[in-house]
């Protein structure tokens, strides 16, 4: 829950489980510039954001890998 008494809370008792990740510094200013606009914390904005992308598509989008992955070499056995 968010300590800023500004900022949209959970209902009281709400289960929530724990979700991190590293992001660039520039993803993270942007959700939180976003969540700042939205009058709510960051952890509620992307817990929105999920719910939204849900709901439009029926599942989360599936993104393409950070980068390509090497193609194995074959390499004979010794």
């Amino acid at each position: 829950m968010s300590a800023m008494k500004s900022r949209a809370r959970r209902t009281d008792g709400a289960p929530t489980v724990l979700l991190q990740g590293r992001v660039s510094p520039e993803a993270r200013a942007e959700v939180q510039e976003a969540a700042e606009r939205s009058g709510v914390s960051i952890a509620y904005y992307l817990e929105g954001l999920i719910g939204q992308l849900v709901e439009e598509q029926g599942q989360l989008p599936v993104i393409p890998p950070p980068r390509l992955q090497r193609e194995m070499l074959p390499i004979p056995a010794a």
